[in-house]
């Protein structure tokens, strides 16, 4: 087997399923109406409702939803082989990631632009809204945590990418500025400029890397992300990401291209064997392949970022097939380059050293290096594509790291009401304080990787619960609900037997009380919902019913 073989399937399947399947869903399960009003014209106010043009709306979804995670999860996942990893992504992605995001902003946007624990109200009632703003509030802080040690694992491991990270911040929020005072800027040349800007400056990371120690990026991760949190979303958050959707672009035609040549010079082959049910110390394969690789077939975090800022932003309803479902094959296809930089770029001996058993896999180093041997191809030195490959990944981290928080402060503003709490807990800096308390306990108790698992069962317990959500308001609306209701189940079935599997077999053993509690709050709340929810779909099915021999 070749790498080739991985980029070509990919890349045919995710194309007929956007011109098919996708299509099928926005014109006869969900009517996209170009003449509705969207959330971002009517409640439009400068801050969180901002109409904008599809293409930096799609910039912004694209790298929020994206990160580290469909990084991390594919390279983690292949000591259990190529096989498991590669289906998953290709086939996980079209029929139950990009469905699940597409119909996550889709049901937003149907309710006022809401949040999904604040909408869901809507369709189970007051009951699950309050549970499901606990699963989205411990979902969170994990993500923001989680996401915390990544970037500061990175910035520690590769310093020559730390440069071009850091100036990204400053040139977007130029970019920003120069597109909310209505200078006359071409926005795609500003982005390019500032991609090419970030590149050059690997060369200075590479002569004179910044140094710190894992803690002290820690700290900084954390100053920052409370910063950018309380921002405009169009002083930072939109052009930063839009500028990180083209470096997405990049990275992933120069990966292609690294392939290709590596085919054809007699390299490409794949090292890893096809499938191992027992890898040395690993959890079992089912079903902890869909879970460990989280956001690069499926995740719940895309449902939050889909009724978070993105409905925020659309100016028009059609533009939501692109930007949700057509992002979520944007993140699989990354997800499949993760996996060859792991499966190809080790080779047999670098294979065999990271996984050889559980948690040797150091997937920043399996990415950054794994990934260099791509590049060498195509006349980059391994130091300079190590750094790229680095750079990559911090820019994508960083745009997760600071949704991550902002999420955390309207949900938590959005579930002041809920919870009957004080008014002036909806203030946009008093808001942000108790989510970032809890990140700050987390992003130190030293756990480190060993959240990834307990990240990754909530995060599909919450993509089970969207797709609910997606179902039910389906039936309501009258409309077909099998595309949701199969993955809904699938999801729900394999996230709570993770969730307990760790809580039993790992964290209670270890004594690991800390994880037990989440773990234990996430999965009972989770299961209360889908208790609601199938009694509210009961319901709905029996007063159908009446309705038609009526």
């Amino acid at each position: 087997m070749n790498a080739l073989a991985f980029v070509v399937l990919a890349l045919v399947l995710y194309y007929l399923a956007y011109r098919f399947y996708a299509k099928y869903l926005a014109e006869k399960i969900w009517e996209l109406n170009p003449d509705r009003v969207t959330p971002a014209v009517k409640y439009e106010d400068g801050f969180e409702f901002v109409p904008t043009v599809k293409e930096v709306v799609a910039g912004h979804h694209f790298t929020s939803i994206a990160g580290a995670a469909p990084i991390v999860g594919p390279v983690v996942a292949a000591i259990w082989g190529w096989v498991p990893g590669l289906l998953w992504i290709i086939f996980g992605t079209i029929f139950i990631g990009a469905v699940h995001d597409f119909g996550a902003l889709v049901t937003s946007l149907r309710h006022e632009g809401r949040g999904i624990a604040d909408y869901l109200q809507d369709l189970l009632g007051k009951r699950a809204m309050q549970i499901m703003y606990v699963v989205v509030f411990f979902l969170l802080v994990l993500v923001s945590a989680v996401f915390v040690h990544v970037i500061a694992t990175l910035s520690a491991g590769y310093p020559a990418a730390v440069y071009s990270v850091w100036i990204e911040i400053p040139l977007a929020m130029i970019i920003g500025c120069m597109i909310r005072y209505k200078w006359k800027v071409n926005l795609w040349l500003a982005s390019i400029i500032a991609v090419a800007i970030m590149y050059g400056v690997i060369w200075l990371g590479v002569a004179y890397p910044f140094r710190l120690t894992y803690t002290q990026w820690v700290w900084i991760l954390l100053a920052y992300m409370f910063i950018a949190a309380r921002l405009p979303v169009w002083l930072l958050v939109q052009p930063r990401d839009f500028i990180n959707g083209i470096q997405l672009v990049i990275a992933l035609v120069v990966c292609t291209l690294g392939v290709l040549a590596l085919t054809f010079t007699g390299g490409g082959q794949v090292v890893a064997p096809a499938l191992r049910l027992s890898a040395p110390g690993a959890p079992p394969i089912w079903p902890f392949v869909m879970i460990t690789i989280a956001c690069g077939a499926i995740s719940g975090w895309h449902s939050i970022v889909g009724s978070g800022t993105t409905p925020k932003q659309l100016k028009n309803e059609l533009d939501a097939r692109f930007v949700g479902y057509g992002s979520m094959l944007g993140e699989g296809y990354l997800a499949v380059i993760a996996l060859i930089t792991a499966v190809v770029g080790l080779g047999a001996v670098g294979y065999q050293e990271f996984y050889s058993a559980w948690g040797k896999a150091a997937w920043a180093k399996v990415w950054a290096e794994g990934g260099s041997a791509l590049l060498v191809p195509l006349g980059m030195a391994p130091v300079l594509g190590a750094a790229f490959m680095a750079v990559v990944a911090k820019s994508f981290a960083m745009t997760t790291l600071d949704s991550a928080m902002r999420f955390t402060r309207i949900a938590f503003a959005e579930s002041v009401n809920t919870f009957g709490l004080p008014k002036f807990l909806t203030d946009r800096t008093i808001s942000i304080i108790p989510g970032f308390l809890v990140i700050i306990f987390l992003a130190r108790s030293g756990y480190g990787m060993r959240l990834w698992p307990l990240f990754g069962a909530s995060n599909q317990i919450l993509a089970a619960l969207a797709l609910l959500a997606c179902a039910v308001f389906l039936l309501i609306q009258r409309k077909p609900t099998l595309h949701y209701l199969i993955p809904c189940i699938i999801m729900a079935v394999s996230s709570m037997a993770a969730m307990l599997w760790s809580i039993f077999f790992d964290y209670l053993p270890k004594g690991s009380y800390l994880l037990v509690v989440i773990g234990a709050i996430v999965f009972l709340c989770g299961l209360g919902v889908i208790i609601l929810g199938f009694q509210t779909w009961s319901k709905k099915k029996a007063e159908f019913g009446l309705s038609k021999s009526a």
